[in-house]
């Protein structure tokens, strides 16, 4: 899940160690060191202290190694070879948070604005030929403005016949648009995953996630659901289709997910110069199968390549969408794309 940058920890990570060389970006010795073992610290953290400690000893192996690495880029590359290696999660990876080692965190407001012009996740929301609904989102935005925006585009889809959501670009998030975009996709509220959370003391803490209703009725409650992956889908994008395929809601076309289950409800640690560490705290089971995707991924119904997945998709939610009115224009239309799915689609694209 994303969470914000501890950027007043980062600051100080930044403060206590020399300047960086001349060009401002490359890391010396020390700084790089500081990074390696900031992150064997974070690992205390991480919801299996045995796979943790193997980690640790990894890393401390390779140290002098990693301090000859001034590279920002390099560095979390190489540190992720590690901490994804030998732990087998997905989610346990070092990543660079700014596009300067001389800033520590993105602030709070510099995050929320990055939100915005991203359009809280969304890439797309139209109407495609013979009345079939496309929504594509890149992430799942956890804060409020997320289910806003869900709520907005859903209602210019409401009236489609069928709906197709495209996660194949999708690589997580989770919170306020993830659960808000599932309420609306249901009468009856859907079963969600259930997450185990391990707290700071090793105590654990069982959290039972659910739908938000949206303000009024569900605005796609009853009519088929159609839902896109891809290898690159991943964490909070595959909990969306795991959840649906679980209560039987939508039918999933692409390509196995990547496997990412494990969690994080706490912010992503700083280990200085913009690098920061995701540290999962949670392990995930879903009640409706006594399983998860962590490892395995979530195995589509129709397996088809990421490129042909839009048309597969479409071409099945043609054969079932029961239109409410029709016109002879509008048979026409629905004629031809049920005639040609891949050319419908080409010709929408047209400018």
């Amino acid at each position: 899940m994303r969470r914000m940058l501890a950027a007043t920890a980062a600051i100080a990570l930044l403060a206590a160690t020399p300047a960086l060389a001349e060009d401002g970006e490359t890391l010396n010795a020390v700084q790089s060191a500081q990074v390696v073992d900031t992150l064997i610290r974070d690992l205390d953290g991480y919801f299996d202290p045995a796979r943790a400690a193997a980690v640790k000893e990894a890393l401390r192996a390779r140290r002098a190694e990693f301090t000859r690495i001034g590279d920002r880029a390099k560095l979390a590359e190489a540190l992720s070879a590690i901490t994804l290696g030998v732990s087998n999660d997905q989610h346990l990876r070092v990543s660079v948070a700014t596009t300067s080692a001389k800033v520590p965190a993105l602030t709070d407001a510099e995050q929320a604005l990055l939100d915005q012009r991203l359009a809280y996740g969304l890439m797309a929301a139209r109407r495609l030929p013979a009345n079939i609904g496309y929504l594509k989102l890149r992430y799942f935005e956890q804060s409020d403005a997320g289910a806003d925006m869900v709520d907005a585009a859903l209602g210019l889809l409401k009236d489609t016949d069928a709906l197709v959501i495209d996660l194949r670009e999708n690589t997580g998030g989770g919170g306020a648009a993830d659960e808000r975009l599932l309420g609306h996709l249901s009468k009856k509220p859907l079963v969600l995953e259930t997450i185990r959370w391990t707290q700071a003391d090793g105590g654990v803490e069982v959290q039972q996630r659910k739908v938000r209703q949206g303000p009024g009725a569900p605005l796609y409650a009853d009519k088929p659901v159609f839902v896109l992956t891809a290898a690159r889908t991943f964490s909070a994008a595959e909990a969306f289709a795991y959840s649906l395929q679980a209560n039987g809601r939508a039918v999933l076309v692409g390509e196995k997910t990547r496997g990412g289950g494990n969690p994080a409800n706490r912010p992503s640690p700083p280990l200085g110069f913009g690098l920061v560490v995701f540290v999962p705290n949670g392990q995930v089971v879903h009640p409706l199968t006594g399983k998860g995707w962590e490892g395995t991924g979530v195995v589509p119904d129709v397996a088809t390549a990421p490129d042909a997945a839009l048309t597969e998709a479409y071409r099945r939610a043609l054969a079932v969408a029961k239109p409410l009115v029709s016109t002879p224009k509008s048979e026409k239309e629905r004629a031809d794309a049920i005639a040609d799915p891949a050319g419908a689609l080409t010709a929408d694209q047209r400018l």
